[in-house]
């Protein structure tokens, strides 16, 4: 099971009509929800449509739904894999003018599973991994615990277009080891 079918599973059980009465609203056959919950398929989009309409949630369990169907789509698709890469180029290149716009120093490592940019503050260097939406947060804080390891650095950001509620309930963690997620926007702030 992936992120997306545990949560409309979850979501599933919680509604008050049956599986068959869902299916059926949405749509779908039963084999074909069966799918969608043991995370065996992905919904296309006018299914996802039919099936939020069946279920009728909250617009906050449908952000979440849809936020977390959006992630494994990157993850399982080799189109959103590459629109997730060419994102990652642009915001990569944005943060990098901004911070050498401000004149700080910066080195983009080209070792894989490591920081992507390194920033020099006097003796210190700070590891910034850039992510145009977080897909995995244990992997990532790792890949930064690493770096930050390698360089013995006190502090590591996460950089992102936003914080999307998918990561709010991750800062604290994030926070207890010296890191912290941060968008383009505020990125200058926390360096302050």
């Amino acid at each position: 099971m992936n992120p997306f079918s545990e949560l409309l599973n979850s979501l599933i059980q919680d509604h008050p009509d049956n599986l068959s009465t869902i299916a059926r609203n949405a749509h779908l056959s039963r084999p074909s929800l069966y799918d969608l919950i043991n995370g065996k398929t992905l919904p296309r989009p006018k299914t996802f449509d039919n099936l939020l309409k069946a279920i009728s949630l909250t617009e906050n369990s449908t952000n979440k739904l849809s936020n977390y169907l959006h992630l494994e789509r990157i993850k399982t698709s080799r189109k959103e894999q590459e629109n997730y890469r060419q994102e990652k180029k642009h915001l990569l290149n944005d943060v990098s003018s901004l911070l050498l716009g401000r004149g700080y120093e910066i080195s983009r490592p080209k070792i894989p599973d490591y920081a992507d940019l390194i920033l020099r503050q006097n003796s210190n260097r700070i590891p910034i991994i850039i992510c145009p939406s977080i897909l995995d947060h244990a992997s990532t804080l790792g890949i930064l615990l690493k770096s930050m390891f390698q360089f013995s650095s006190s502090k590591g950001f996460v950089c992102t277009h936003k914080i999307t509620i998918k990561d709010r309930p991750e800062l604290p963690l994030f926070l207890k080891y010296g890191t912290k997620i941060t968008t383009i926007k505020t990125i200058l702030r926390e360096l302050g």
